[in-house]
């Protein structure tokens, strides 16, 4: 793999052409020429000159540095953080096409440029900063993004991906099956956040919209009758002394926090669905492919995670007397007591 360095890209490696080209190999062909040259007395002289063979020697290198070796696909992040170079990893395992890699801080105001050098079709953008730069590449660009919180606003139709927060109904069936004593649910989150991940049944969840952190707190503390708090993902909301707040509020008023993430179940909330990083690479590498074998992006639709890892606060549920199933136990990735 590489990180913004030109030149170099997946097709390299054993029993492939790197990209220093190897001189040797370069000679061969030339002498080849040569001796098939031979039996043409005129284009023996011309290939035995010094100059015409170096001249054939730049023709051999540009022609094997052809487009045709170039990335179909760029991988764009911060690949210094593990999550982001692990899932830049796998989308690479789930493609069969030559890939290219580059720091987010690299391509910035001119990711364009690279697109046209590398003869890329699709740019896969991994985390905001990297979507921000692929939402400025033209329409006959496909982007997919990944590792954001919901989908970025003001996407075109060649951008299409799958962002990291589960669904509303992804909690609710949790606690259909499972926690039946959690007959209502409140719903906390921003506009923003609603649009995209409110979509659950309206006989048990209830949604309350906020537009500051001073208006969320001020919203759940008025819903001292609810039996469970959803917390919508949203860092410009869930600041610490707002997340401080809401806790001393679950357990004053006995009512369960549900979400937002594995620290926070951590910190006191009673479960969460977290997004899979191998399951998010793989369905990414799908769509990815999916555009390289033909389809238009505007034909894939934006996506969450088909699958997550639930955690467990067991101490959370002690304390609030809610008695969780072996069932729901035995599904947990990791139970904090």
């Amino acid at each position: 793999r590489r990180c913004g360095k030109p030149g170099r890209n997946r097709a390299e490696g054993p029993g492939r052409f790197p990209a220093r080209r190897n001189f040797r190999f370069f000679d061969g062909i030339v002498q080849i020429l040569v001796n098939v040259a031979s039996r043409h007395r005129r284009l023996a002289l011309s290939l035995r000159h010094p100059r015409h063979c170096a001249a054939l020697f730049i023709f051999l290198l540009l022609l094997f540095s052809s487009p045709a070796r170039a990335a179909k696909v760029l991988i764009v992040g911060d690949l210094h953080y593990a999550l982001v170079a692990g899932v830049a990893a796998d989308i690479q395992l789930a493609l069969r096409s030559q890939v290219a890699e580059y720091q987010v801080s690299e391509v910035k105001g001119q990711l364009n440029a690279i697109v046209e050098r590398e003869y890329a079709r699709v740019v896969v953008a991994l985390g905001m900063d990297a979507v921000a730069e692929a939402l400025r590449l033209p329409p006959e660009v496909a982007v997919v993004y990944g590792l954001v919180v919901v989908p970025p606003e003001n996407a075109g139709l060649n951008v299409t991906g799958v962002y990291m927060s589960p669904p509303v109904s992804e909690y609710v069936a949790l606690v259909k099956r499972y926690l039946p004593a959690i007959t209502k649910v409140s719903v906390v989150g921003s506009r923003i956040m609603m649009k995209t991940l409110f979509n659950s049944d309206p006989a048990l969840t209830t949604a309350n919209d906020v537009e500051s952190p001073a208006d969320l707190v001020d919203t759940v503390d008025r819903l001292v009758d609810t039996k469970a708090l959803l917390l919508l993902p949203d860092a410009n909301l869930l600041t610490a002394q707002v997340m401080t707040n809401i806790y001393l509020f679950s357990f004053r008023k006995n009512i369960p926090l549900l979400g937002i993430s594995e620290a926070g179940v951590k910190q006191g909330s009673l479960f969460a669905l977290v997004f899979d990083p191998k399951m998010v690479s793989r369905q990414i590498g799908e769509k990815v492919q999916t555009i390289l074998n033909g389809v238009d992006a505007t034909e894939i639709l934006a996506s969450p995670p088909r699958g997550y890892n639930l955690y467990i606060n067991s101490k959370t549920a002690q304390k609030m007397g809610i008695a969780i199933p072996d069932e729901m136990l035995q599904k947990a990735k990791r139970i904090y007591q």
